[in-house]
């Protein structure tokens, strides 16, 4: 029996917390693939001020494999720097062609290395490792996968382990990489509270997570109220330093580069046109880039981005670390006065997903913080 509809056929649940339910999973079949892209180097790149760059190429990972079969639905996981995404037998070679290209596009448009690694879960399976996949709807326009199992933290050993499982294939000159829908056109979004959290949580103790994320709702609010994207510092930027980043890879000459520089402004002021004057369903338009946003997600790590007061973030840090201590959560937080957001557009006005970070490092920060508690506690 065919199973690349697989994850399409998956109910949805519409509880966050339900995450550590067992029962809501479902073995992604073991003629299915496991592909992780992330940047080397990525702390230096970020210091440098790349973390923009980063962020584009990990949704950049994605769109290019989502666009390989549009008649699929595959599941996913953007890590900031990086992603997660499993893909059925049949779009297994055009998947790992687009991350090939992606790497190459790396190198030419941010001068980064992208390094790629793939493997069949029938593989993990022969080491007894697997996966297990969910389908969360937060809201009617959005929908994305919770993933668990011990699988992709011991891919993530097998890829720091040695190279085996790298991929290091030549990019095809004859292959057109397609990035359509992948677009980075927003200023900066400034925090409508104090700050803007990157926030990374692990319970060692499954059973743990549905009290711990209730307790820490308590604490900061619920999804509306704690929402890192505010409508009203939702702007699109007319700076070459915030369009540069989807400029650079639509062309490689400096010339396409000006002009794509200026074809993204011209689009930039036709959107604020028609939002402003509220013509059609642009009238809307902010409010369903707010509704498809990934702010929270699983993949055996909870992570999330929200907004802070100061006074919730003292005691959100208080009870996290009375709760580390007690060894019953592992954390890591990277704070930031702005989120960045990267946009995979399907349909204008239809199907949409917003990646949404902080600036400064972001997850990637958050998840060094998380290793250096998990190597204490350890």
């Amino acid at each position: 029996m065919a199973t690349y509809y697989f994850y399409k056929n998956l109910k949805s649940i519409s509880d966050f917390t339900e995450l550590s339910n067992s029962d809501i999973y479902t073995k992604v079949p073991n003629d299915w693939h496991l592909f992780a892209t992330d940047v080397k180097d990525s702390t230096k790149n970020i210091e440098k001020g790349k973390y923009k760059e980063i962020n584009m190429l990990g949704a950049m990972s994605i769109i290019s494999v989502l666009n390989v079969d549009r008649t699929l639905e595959l599941p996913y996981i953007f890590g900031g720097d990086g992603a997660f995404i499993l893909v059925p037998r049949r779009a297994y070679k055009g998947s790992r062609r687009a991350l090939v290209a992606v790497r190459e596009m790396a190198k030419e448009a941010y001068g980064l290395e992208l390094r790629i690694g793939s493997i069949s879960l029938e593989k993990l399976s022969s080491f007894e490792k697997e996966i297990f996949i969910a389908k969360y709807k937060p809201t009617q326009n959005h929908e994305q996968a919770l993933i668990k199992g011990e699988g992709l933290d011991y891919f993530d050993y097998l890829l720091k382990l040695d190279d085996k499982f790298h991929i290091k294939d030549k990019k095809d000159e004859f292959y057109e990489l397609d990035l359509e829908g992948l677009e980075c056109r927003w200023s900066y979004i400034e925090s409508s509270k104090d700050e803007t959290l990157s926030f990374i949580l692990k319970c060692p103790n499954e059973k743990d997570y549905k009290e711990v994320l209730e307790n820490i709702e308590k604490i900061i609010g619920d999804s509306n109220s704690r929402h890192p994207i505010d409508e009203n510092k939702l702007l699109l930027s007319f700076k070459a330093k915030d369009l540069n980043v989807e400029a650079s890879f639509l062309s490689k000459s400096s010339l396409g580069k000006m002009l794509n520089l200026f074809k993204l402004r011209v689009i930039n002021f036709l959107g604020l046109f028609l939002m402003k004057f509220k013509i059609g369903e642009w009238e809307n338009y902010k409010k369903r880039i707010i509704s498809t946003t990934d702010i929270e997600k699983f993949d055996n790590i909870v992570r999330m981005v929200f907004s802070i007061s100061n006074k919730q973030m003292e005691k959100l840090e208080e009870y996290l670390e009375k709760e580390y201590q007690n060894k019953k959560l592992v954390y890591g937080i990277n704070k930031s006065k702005h989120a960045l957001m990267t946009c995979l557009i399907f349909e204008r006005h239809g199907k949409h997903i917003h990646f949404v970070d902080t600036t400064n490092g972001g997850y990637a920060i958050a998840a060094k913080a998380y290793k250096k508690r998990l190597e204490e506690i350890n």
